[in-house]
């Protein structure tokens, strides 16, 4: 190669760079117009649809619930209540009697002042006792004052009964807003 030809490399080398340059871009702004067979076909927009359709059902089986919510019944049943083996189920009734005519037992319904007359004569009262010009009494071998909470009822299903009021002839209890007065008796 003469030195002629080696100084003209250098130059035409930059516009073959700008040249190659010039090609991408128009061809990635500017793309070639679509023929008719590289246009999607009817087969490709059904599949297309077909999965709009199936996330659009999927995004209302989440929202409806939130967005139009199931009115709760006007007398729900008893969340704490779990009924007897007998009851769940098909009842077995002695004498034939049909299930809708079957006894539930009444602890579902109990009320706070039956709960308390249920469980204020299974006290064991000890006495009233006087330490410091204060008033004790002894219930279940325990020492309790005025404010003390007594548990009772089975250890897998306690009940909480406050001792409201104590005084030499009766004592009262109290669960949530019942109160029952005890006599003590002499």
């Amino acid at each position: 190669m003469s030195s002629a030809s080696r100084h003209l490399l250098p130059a035409r080398r930059p516009a073959a760079i700008a040249l190659a340059t010039a090609a991408l871009l128009s061809s990635v702004l500017c793309p070639p117009p679509m023929r008719a067979a590289e246009s999607t076909n009817p087969a490709e927009v059904k599949r297309i649809a077909d999965r709009y359709a199936l996330t659009k059902a999927r995004i209302s089986a989440m929202l409806d619930q939130r967005l139009r919510p199931v009115p709760l019944p006007a007398n729900p049943p008893n969340p704490f209540y779990q009924p007897p083996k007998e009851v769940a189920g098909t009842p077995l009734t002695p004498g034939g009697e049909s299930p809708d005519t079957a006894l539930i037992p009444e602890a579902a319904d109990l009320s706070d002042i039956d709960t308390l007359r249920k469980y204020a004569p299974t006290l064991k009262i000890g006495g009233v006792l006087n330490r410091n010009g204060a008033l004790y009494l002894t219930l279940n071998n325990t020492t309790c004052k005025v404010g003390d909470i007594i548990t009772v009822g089975k250890r897998d299903h306690p009940i909480y009964l406050k001792m409201l009021s104590l005084s030499a002839s009766e004592f009262s209890l109290g669960l949530n807003d019942a109160v029952l007065a005890v006599p003590l008796k002499k």
